[in-house]
């Protein structure tokens, strides 16, 4: 089945924003990794972080900052996907754990990717 435009768009955005992290160090160790409900696009390792980076991709300037679409709703389903990753990678499971949002404005050329550090947590506790 192709993919829609919105599709090809989410794929090439995971690509620069996967791109963007090894360029600052992250050694990236799963994309679009699925447990239940949940889809990680990135997961990497700097340091001794775990960092679980949902990425947010565009064309045209959204209405409102594109970060803000991760929702509370969507954060739990990342939450949750990231317990699913630790729980069938246990050689994670000792390091800090940080969720990041990452913006891919492909309205600017060359695109534009702003890494939003820590941009929620898990309010439950990690």
């Amino acid at each position: 089945m192709p993919k829609t435009q919105k599709q090809q768009l989410g794929v090439k955005g995971e690509e620069a924003a996967a791109e963007f992290l090894k360029s600052k160090g992250h050694l990236i160790a799963a994309r679009n990794f699925r447990f239940q409900k949940s889809e990680l696009d990135i997961i990497s390792l700097i340091d001794d972080v775990l960092v679980i980076s949902e990425v947010k991709s565009f064309q045209k300037m959204p209405l409102g900052a594109a970060e803000y679409r991760v929702d509370k709703r969507k954060q739990r389903q990342i939450i949750l996907g990231a317990y699913g990753f630790l729980s069938e990678n246990p050689e994670f499971e000792n390091r800090a754990v940080r969720f990041d949002v990452i913006v891919v404005n492909f309205a600017e050329y060359p695109a534009q990717v702003i890494q939003h550090e820590g941009a929620f947590w898990d309010e439950q506790g990690w």
